[in-house]
């Protein structure tokens, strides 16, 4: 059963090596993903997060932004069984094609579109079909979760969303703080995701999902990533693969199977659960949920058919 992750920070990781080791196809056993791993998961759709820090501002996260994209572009150059997702016509055969991956570009946190709409315009040329509105600390368009303020989107932030529903670009509200969490939601016209987070009332991590914002990205049509970070999974900070399938349970029963998929965060996080060290051991997590009863629907569901669904949905404009 094909894996579609919508979540991982493997480009970043791979910026900060040497030219001639920037590439997915090398072995990186340093990372806990590349693409042999990848194929040993069946993990067929990847969205790379294009992820800059705080002190990397300005222009300088701009290019760093775009020499991540350059990374996965050069492979896909390279290798015809690799695929870049820039419309829903280039996930039309997910489900059969001998394709090894398919990849996405999604950025985490907009500061390096510089308060510049025309910015936007030009990552979306370069394949970007999808923003984090903010990570942690506040930018143009919003504030973080790590602010502690109640501030809702700012003007700049009103009209990226609006131009990303024109262009068919994903809203992503992993990160953001619960004012801009619901405002963002209310003005897309498109169905919005929480790419990687967990549920709170298993584990009260801020970056978790209280019960009503889960219940909105139901009504919203969109699905939160379950994500593999272990302070998200257990207060205790020490994680197992029992703590992701005990999140994964707890959010199919409050909002179905149609809106859980996987946000692992992948080489984003420093520690990872026991059982799910690097990215092959995606499988371990649908044969738990197999052995608990899920049907095989409700698994395809969650492996990869709620990210296929509203990426085809929204890459339609695209």
């Amino acid at each position: 059963m094909h894996i579609a992750d919508c979540h991982a920070d493997t480009l970043s990781r791979l910026l900060l090596l040497d030219d001639e080791f920037q590439s997915l196809t090398l072995p990186q056993p340093k990372h806990q993903s590349d693409l042999q791993r990848m194929q040993q998961g069946d993990v067929r759709l990847q969205v790379f997060s294009i992820f800059t820090m705080p002190y990397e501002a300005g222009h300088y996260g701009t290019v760093r932004s775009l020499q991540m994209m350059q990374i996965y572009q050069n492979d896909v150059a390279k290798r015809s069984d690799l695929v870049m997702v820039e419309s829903a016509a280039d996930l039309a055969d997910f489900e059969t094609s001998a394709k090894t991956l398919y990849g996405i570009f999604s950025m985490e946190g907009a500061s390096p579109l510089c308060g510049d709409l025309k910015l936007l315009e030009v990552f979306y040329r370069q394949g970007l079909r999808a923003i984090g509105l903010t990570w942690n600390h506040r930018n143009e368009l919003a504030d973080g979760l790590g602010v502690g303020s109640a501030y809702g989107l700012t003007a700049f932030g009103r009209q990226v969303v609006s131009r990303m529903n024109e262009l068919g670009m994903v809203v992503d509200l992993a990160h953001i703080n619960e004012a801009g969490f619901w405002e963002a939601l209310e003005l897309s016209a498109d169905p919005v995701i929480v790419s990687h987070a967990n549920a709170k009332a298993l584990c009260g991590h801020r970056r978790n999902m209280s019960d009503t914002q889960l219940d909105a990205l139901k009504v919203k049509n969109g699905y939160i990533g379950i994500c593999f970070a272990p302070n998200f999974l257990h207060d205790s900070g020490q994680a197992s693969l029992e703590d992701v399938i005990r999140h994964i349970d707890y959010i199919c029963e409050r909002i179905g199977p149609a809106h859980v998929a996987f946000g692992s965060d992948y080489d984003g996080i420093e520690t990872t659960p026991k059982g799910l060290e690097s990215v092959d051991c995606f499988p371990r997590i649908l044969e738990r949920l197999e052995m608990l009863g899920y049907s095989e629907q409700d698994r395809d569901l969650i492996a990869h058919g709620n990210v296929l669904r509203v990426y085809r949905e929204v890459l339609t404009k695209a």
